[in-house]
């Protein structure tokens, strides 16, 4: 029989109680006497085995049953679940996981499993591990989202969903996008004179494209779940690597975004919870004599903000000390003395984002060559994100990821700059003011004006981006307020002009190396504007 055509949902289904197995082995690290979460260790062997088996893998049907054997053995009391039974297991799904990702790729499912199998066998409590523990396997992608909507792994519903392909969801993505580009431009067409009924049927255009757009994005969202599930192995490794205890908390697994934001998400999170282990907690003779517990602690949490997902990623380690980072990276010639002397503590924090820095003593496979916040920072930019940073010494860092929830369509605010049409975010917008010139003074080099008893400085758009300067006339300025490197910014612009949904596309080269545009739009009369990066805009 030609097993062929049910190859996909194997390696869907068999992903999915494997990254299942991995979480239960370590949670089953913490609470050993949880029987439901050893039962299910157990049942999601099983399955592996017998779907493995069903296809004709022996491989990884042999070690699949070797592992739901000594599941059984716990489950029957022989020994209580430890630190040597959870390596052996950890050591089993990274293998098949290996496996399943050379039979997604046409392999036959062979692999080597004669060694572990015996060592499974040979098991007993207390022994010396005979091998170090492994080291998580290379993400898989997330499984591509339900059209009825993704649900967690174990309580999906067959009946109500079905596996689309992703590239049919991003040509679905795409269609919709021209479609309200096309609305954009019956509206421009018929904003003179048109007959009411027209203006009728254009208003449930909108209504019904609103309508479409909700339903396709909320198609391709997927939980935070999809990529954070895999981390607590990956805090597990590398903390038992160091000989730190670390606990690992997950708050918010439920927070959805857009899948591609999934996918350019995954990396940095993976290198700031590195520096997390390896800067961060320290040893637990150090902690100990520094009146801490033994045990570290890290925290990822997710939560909304309107149109926005907020990441947090804190530790309670050593901390980070400002004048210390602004001296090294003097040191290593990232930034001119003068201009050190100027940084506020949180440009100081950020300095860890620079290409080359690192306060590492020596390079090591965890860190230390000063690429990875570098590349942390670089991805959360291509995403429309903004990172911050916040440490005390003795008390731990924080680090704060903002990202807009999806990047396709989004309302922008359009302005006026010079001889071009610019479209703001509604995201990166604080609020818009019109300012008189009465309430303008002077601050040191900067023009500033009270916002709710604060000084604001006024940056003049057009000069950042080099647009010739319009004459002032009347006695009112359009200002738009918004975040900057942790301050109130007002962006002094020429008019502004309203706003609209937009069809956001990414710009190539040369375009894509502009700093402070993030992509391009088409509006409705044909004018492309270009999508103004705010956070990176200096």
């Amino acid at each position: 029989m030609d097993m062929s055509q049910y190859l996909a949902l194997f390696v869907s289904e068999t992903r999915e109680h494997l990254t299942a197995m991995g979480d239960l082995i370590v949670a089953l690290e913490k609470s050993p006497s949880n029987t439901a979460d050893v039962d299910s260790l157990f049942r999601s062997a099983h399955s592996v085995k017998g779907m493995a088996a069903s296809m004709g893998y022996g491989d990884i049907a042999d070690l699949a049953h070797a592992l739901e054997d000594l599941m059984d053995r716990v489950r029957k009391g022989e020994f209580v679940f430890d630190g040597g039974v959870a390596d052996l297991l950890l050591e089993g799904t990274d293998i098949l996981q290996h496996a399943v990702v050379a039979v997604s790729g046409g392999g036959d499912g062979r692999c080597e499993i004669k060694d572990l199998c015996r060592r499974v066998a040979d098991f007993t409590p207390g022994a010396a591990p005979s091998k170090p523990a492994p080291q998580p396997p290379p993400p898989a992608p997330p499984p591509e989202p339900a059209a009825g909507g993704t649900k967690p792994s174990g309580a999906a519903e067959p009946l109500q969903t079905v596996r689309v392909r992703t590239d049919i969801l991003d040509r679905l993505v795409n269609v919709t996008g021209e479609l309200v580009t096309c609305k954009n431009h019956l509206l421009s067409l018929c904003r003179d004179d048109f007959p009411e009924e027209v203006g009728g049927a254009l208003t449930d255009l909108s209504r019904l494209l609103r309508s479409l757009h909700n339903d396709v994005m909320q198609v391709r969202m997927m939980p935070l779940a999809t990529i954070v599930d895999r981390f607590p192995r990956l805090v597990r490794d590398l903390g038992r690597k160091q000989g730190k205890e670390i606990e690992f908390v997950i708050e918010g697994r439920e927070i959805e975004l857009d899948r591609s934001m999934l996918e350019e998400l995954s990396d940095p999170l993976v290198h700031i919870l590195r520096n997390a282990v390896d800067h961060g907690i320290e040893s637990r003779e150090v902690r100990l004599a520094a009146g801490k517990r033994y045990q570290g602690k890290i925290v990822l949490a997710a939560r909304r903000e309107r149109d926005q997902v907020v990441l947090s990623i804190q530790d309670d380690g050593k901390g980070m000390d400002p004048a210390a980072l602004v001296a090294t990276a003097v040191k290593k010639g990232l930034v001119a003395p003068e201009k050190a002397q100027k940084l506020t503590r949180q440009e100081a924090f950020l300095l860890t984002c620079l290409p080359g820095f690192s306060t590492a003593a020596a390079v090591t496979d965890i860190s230390g060559r000063g690429v990875g916040m570098d590349a942390v920072s670089s991805s959360i930019k291509s995403l429309g994100g903004v990172l911050a940073i916040d440490s005390r010494q003795g008390a731990g860092s924080r680090i704060v990821l903002r990202l807009p929830i999806s990047v396709a369509i989004i309302q922008v605010l359009l302005v006026a700059g010079g001889n071009m049409t610019i479209a703001v975010p509604v995201t990166s917008i604080i609020r818009t003011a019109e300012v008189r010139r009465r309430e303008i003074s002077s601050k040191g080099a900067h023009k500033v004006f009270s916002l709710d008893d604060q000084a604001i400085p006024i940056l003049s758009l057009n000069r950042i981006l080099g647009l010739p300067l319009a004459p002032v006339t009347g006695e009112s300025l359009s200002v738009l307020v918004a975040e900057m490197k942790g301050r109130l910014v007002g962006l002094l612009v020429d008019r502004f002009i309203g706003q609209q949904e937009v069809f956001v596309k990414p710009l190539g080269r040369p375009l894509s190396r502009l700093r402070g545009i993030s992509g391009g739009a088409i509006l409705g009369e044909g004018q492309v504007v270009f999508l103004l990066d705010i956070p990176n805009l200096l």
